[in-house]
């Protein structure tokens, strides 16, 4: 145990002050705890999360799968299953011509032909296991 003593300004209204701060500690812990269920429904209505680097989008544009992935909302994507015939015939193209596809691999070294092969099969199995899936893009 120890002993604490403060000097205040005068004419500063300790008593009122420690209420305030009361007061609004009481309200950031209801902030928290509610701020905590919303993530726990956010994480538990979370299906699939996949990633991949931005680095990568020249790629996708040019086996036209850059609106399909990057911004599907631009184009009427809203649910998973209208993403799979596009990622079907994106992943289609790149498997048939590899070496058109790898003259996109960014120079920094970030990401690369095999990742954006990899990543698009990703995202079309969780589609197909997912149809019903609202789709967001996070960017």
């Amino acid at each position: 145990m120890s002993l604490d003593i403060y000097l205040f300004k005068n004419g500063f209204d300790i008593q009122k002050s420690r209420a305030d701060i009361d007061a609004t500690y009481t309200k950031l812990q209801a902030i928290k705890e509610e701020l905590e269920q919303l993530e726990g429904d956010y994480k538990e209505a979370t299906l699939s999360n996949l990633n991949v680097t931005h680095n990568l989008n020249n790629m996708a544009k040019a086996v036209g799968l850059y609106e399909v992935l990057w911004r599907p909302e631009e184009i009427g994507i809203t649910t998973a299953f209208q993403m799979i015939v596009p990622l079907e015939e994106g992943l289609e193209e790149l498997v048939a011509n590899p070496d058109k596809y790898k003259t996109f691999n960014p120079p920094n070294g970030w990401g690369d032909y095999d990742i954006f092969v990899d990543f698009c099969k990703s995202v079309l199995r969780d589609c197909r296991e997912y149809p019903d899936a609202t789709i967001e893009a996070g960017r």
